[in-house]
């Protein structure tokens, strides 16, 4: 979904999100903050809200 979001599909990226269940929605964060690289956290947490 990182990968989806930096490729600029940004409407694909809100429609794959909302799919989720909550508790992926939190592994899809927790991955966010552990594996990507902060300087993409606040574009797309924002996306995520």
């Amino acid at each position: 979904m990182v990968e989806t979001y930096l490729n600029g599909n940004i409407t694909t990226f809100g429609e794959l999100y909302q799919e989720l269940c909550k508790e992926a929605r939190k592994d899809f964060i927790d991955f966010l903050l552990s594996e990507v690289e902060p300087i993409y956290w606040r574009e797309i947490l924002k996306m995520t809200v």
